[in-house]
C-alpha cells in the first residue's frame, strides 16, 4: 500500500523506517511529516511503515474488532491524536477523539470527556487519524505501508537493509537510511517455570498453560466450559481475560433495585476462576472525578526541584532521602485537605510548602478529633496486613468487602475521598520521579525500589479500571465464579496424579485449589535480553543494540539492569554493545521502559518530536555535506 506521488530518478530520495505502526509509531509519522513539511530536504524523502496487522495506527491493544466490553483505561477527554506544538502538522490538527466521536456517532447526549469507551471505538478513531496523514503528505514524501515484521536489521555501507517478512510468508529487503523501533510489547522467551508448565500440560491432556492472554477472544476460546481456571495477575489484562470468559460467552450484567449488578450466567463459563498474585488484592477503581490535567504540587515547586537538580549534577540522587520526603507530605496534604474541617483547611494554606508546620497543624487536629484516621499510606497500599484472617475462605470474604469499598471511594472521587486524593498524586509524582530516575539519576539501589517495589505497588491503587469493570469484578465473585480463597502469593506447582495445576497459599493454612488451566494474566515487562521477538534476538547478538544498565560509578561491577534498551540520554538513538551511540536508529515506548518512566501521551512526551526534528536535521547535513564533497571533486578535476 503506497501513497505519494513517487520523486523522480534523478533525485534520490532518503528512506525513514518506523518498525511498528501503534500510537507512539503514529506520533513519529506525524512529527516526521511535519517537520518535512516546514523545513523541506532538497531530495524527497521515502517513508517505510510497518505494522503486524494491516490495521496502521492501531497496537493489538485498540484493535477495532475486539468486543465492546473491553474498556480503554484513561477517560476519552484524555485522547487526542494531534499536538498542539511547532511545526503544526502537514495536514493541519486533525479532531480529538471527542469532536470526531460526535461527528461520527452523533449521539443524542453529547460526551463529557469523563467516560471510559470501547478500545474498539478508539481504534477506529486512530485509524481515521492515520488515514488523514497518508491524505496529507507533504509534497516530495511518500509512504510505504507494508503488513508483517521486520525480523533483521543488516548494516551496510551507507544505511541499513531491513528483513521483512510480509503475512504472505515472503521475505523481502527493503533499505533505510534511518530508522524509530517503536514496537511495543513483546512476549519474552520462556523460563524454566514456564517451559514445565508447558510439559506438564503435554503430558496431561486435561492440563493446559496458556502464556500471554491476547489476542484475547481467540486465546480465551481455549479454555472449555465448566473447567477450573488459575489466572497468575489480577490486573487490567486479568480483567480482560475474565470478561471474555463471562460476558463473552453470553452472561449478562444487569444493575438490580439497589444499583448493584447482578451476574446471569450463561452456563458457558468456566466452572471457577481463581485469580492470584503477590496481594491477592484487585486493583482499585479510578476516581469519579479524576482531573484530565496534573494537579499542582505544593513541595515539589520550582524551588524544590531547582535544589534537586543541583544534587543530580554532582551525584546519583537516592529515592529515599531526596525524593520521598516532598512526596509524603504531598500526599498527607491532599488527604487532610479532603477529610479535615474548615479550620484545618484554612490552616493547610497558610502553611504553605513548610512541612513541618503543617504536620504539627495536622498533628494539633487529631488530638482535637481522635475519631479521625490518622493517613497511612501503607496500608492503603496493602490493607491485608492490618487484619487477622484465618484462611482462603475469609480472605475470599475480605476481598469482597474491599471492592465494595473501594467502589465507593472511587465514586466519592477525589473531592470526597481523601484516601483517592492521598494516593492519586502517584500522578503527578510518577512524573518528576520518572525525570530524575531515567539514565541512572537514581543510585542503582534507589532505582530497582522504585522500578520493582514501589511502582507495582501504587499502580494497583492508582492506575485500575473505571468502576463499571470492578462492579462487574464484585458480581463474578458473587455469583460464585470468581474465588480469591488461594489468591494471596499461592506456591504454584503440578499436581502428577490429578493432571492438574496446583495452588496452595502458605500465608492461610489448609487454603489450597485445583486447576486444569493456567493462565498467565499479564502483559510481560520489558526484558530485552529475553525478548523472543526475532529482531531483537538478531539485534542483540548482531551488537547494535544493549540492555540498559545502572551503576553507581562507571567502573562497578554490581549495577541494576532493568530490562530496557540502552538509548542516549540527550536522544533516542540506541546505544551499541560497544558503548556507542548509533545516530541512524532510534527507540520509543515500551522498550524503553524501566529507564525511562511511563507510556505517556503525545501531550506529555514528545520524544517523538525530538526524533523527528533530529532526523531531518540530520538528512540535511548529510545533502550539505554531499554538496561540498561534489564541489571539491570537481575543483580537483
Amino acid at each position: 500500500m503506497d501513497f505519494g506521488t513517487p520523486a523522480s530518478e534523478s533525485r534520490q530520495a532518503h528512506a525513514v523506517a518506523i518498525i511498528g505502526m501503534g500510537p507512539k509509531g503514529f506520533y513519529c509519522l506525524e512529527r516526521l511529516l511535519a517537520e518535512f513539511n516546514a523545513h523541506p530536504l532538497d531530495h524527497p524523502l521515502h517513508i517505510h511503515v510497518f505494522n503486524r496487522s494491516g490495521k496502521f495506527g492501531v497496537s493489538p491493544v485498540y484493535d477495532p474488532e475486539q468486543p465492546e466490553y473491553i474498556l480503554v483505561n484513561i477517560s476519552v477527554g484524555e485522547i487526542d491524536l494531534w499536538t498542539a506544538e511547532n511545526p503544526p502538522a502537514a495536514g493541519g490538527r486533525g479532531p480529538n477523539f471527542l469532536r470526531w466521536y460526535q461527528q461520527e456517532f452523533q449521539p443524542m447526549t453529547p460526551l463529557t470527556g469523563d467516560e471510559y469507551l470501547p478500545r474498539a471505538v478508539v481504534g477506529l478513531y486512530l485509524m481515521e487519524g492515520f488515514q488523514r496523514l497518508c491524505n496529507h503528505l507533504p509534497k516530495d514524501v511518500t509512504l510505504s505501508c507494508h503488513v508483517g515484521e521486520v525480523v533483521d536489521i543488516r548494516p551496510q555501507q551507507p544505511g541499513y537493509q531491513l528483513e521483512f517478512v510480509a503475512n504472505n510468508s515472503l521475505s523481502k529487503q527493503i533499505y533505510a537510511d534511518k530508522i524509530m523501533l517503536s514496537t511495543g510489547h513483546s512476549q519474552l522467551i520462556h523460563g524454566n517455570r514456564e517451559n514445565q508448565y508447558h510439559d506438564f500440560s503435554i503430558r496431561h491432556p486435561k492440563a493446559k498453560f496458556i502464556p500471554f492472554v491476547y489476542p484475547v477472544a481467540e486465546t480465551m476460546r481455549q479454555i472449555p466450559s465448566g473447567s477450573r481456571v488459575a489466572m497468575k495477575g489480577i490486573g487490567l489484562t486479568f480483567i480482560d481475560a475474565v470478561l471474555e470468559l463471562t460476558e463473552g460467552r453470553g452472561g449478562c450484567f444487569e444493575r438490580t433495585a439497589q444499583q448493584n449488578l447482578l451476574y446471569r450466567a450463561s452456563g458457558r463459563e468456566p466452572q471457577s476462576i481463581l485469580p492470584f498474585s503477590r496481594t491477592g488484592l484487585p486493583m482499585t477503581p479510578k476516581a469519579s472525578d479524576l482531573p484530565q490535567f496534573d494537579r499542582p504540587l505544593r513541595f515539589l515547586n520550582d524551588s524544590a526541584l531547582a535544589k534537586l537538580r543541583q544534587s543530580a549534577a554532582r551525584r546519583k540522587l537516592d529515592l529515599e532521602t531526596d525524593l520521598w520526603p516532598l512526596f509524603e507530605p504531598e500526599m498527607e496534604l491532599q488527604y487532610y485537605s479532603v477529610i479535615g474541617d474548615r479550620n484545618l483547611k484554612k490552616q493547610l494554606e497558610i502553611c504553605g510548602d513548610n512541612a513541618a508546620e503543617m504536620r504539627g497543624q495536622i498533628e494539633s487536629y487529631l488530638r482535637e478529633h481522635p475519631n479521625i484516621a490518622r493517613f497511612d499510606y501503607r496500608s492503603i497500599l496493602d490493607p491485608v496486613d492490618a487484619h487477622s484472617i484465618g484462611g482462603g475462605v475469609e480472605f475470599s470474604s475480605f476481598v469482597e468487602q474491599y471492592m465494595d469499598q473501594e467502589i465507593a471511594r472511587a465514586r466519592l472521587g477525589q473531592r470526597g475521598s481523601g484516601i483517592k486524593a492521598a494516593i492519586d498524586t502517584w500522578y503527578e509524582f510518577r512524573k518528576v520521579f520518572g525525570s530524575f530516575l531515567q539514565f541512572g539519576g537514581l543510585n542503582p539501589a534507589s532505582h530497582q525500589k522504585l522500578v520493582e517495589y514501589w511502582f507495582p505497588r501504587f499502580k494497583r491503587v492508582v492506575f485500575g479500571p473505571p468502576i463499571i469493570n470492578i462492579e462487574k469484578l464484585l458480581a463474578l465473585h458473587r455469583a460464585g465464579i470468581l474465588d480469591f480463597s488461594v489468591a494471596r502469593n499461592p506456591v504454584v506447582s503440578m499436581d502428577e496424579a490429578n493432571g492438574c495445576f496446583k495452588l496452595q497459599c502458605e500465608e492461610f493454612s489448609g487454603a489450597t485449589a485445583l486447576a486444569e488451566i493456567l493462565v498467565d494474566a499479564r502483559y510481560p515487562s520489558v526484558d530485552i535480553p529475553r525478548d523472543a521477538s526475532p529482531l531483537y534476538r538478531n539485534l542483540c547478538r548482531r551488537g547494535i543494540v544493549r540492555a540498559y544498565e545502572n551503576r553507581e560509578n562507571a567502573g562497578d561491577s554490581c549495577a541494576y539492569r532493568p530490562g530496557a534498551i540502552d538509548m542516549a540520554e540527550d536522544s533516542q538513538f540506541v546505544i551499541d554493545a560497544t558503548g556507542a551511540s548509533n545516530e541512524d536508529i532510534a527507540v520509543i515506548g515500551i522498550p524503553t521502559e524501566g529507564n525511562l518512566v511511563g507510556n505517556l501521551t503525545v501531550a506529555r512526551d514528545n520524544r517523538a518530536g525530538a526524533w523527528a526534528a533530529q532526523v531531518i536535521g540530520q538528512l540535511r547535513s548529510r545533502e550539505r555535506s554531499s554538496i561540498r564533497r561534489g564541489a571539491h571533486s570537481t575543483a580537483l578535476s
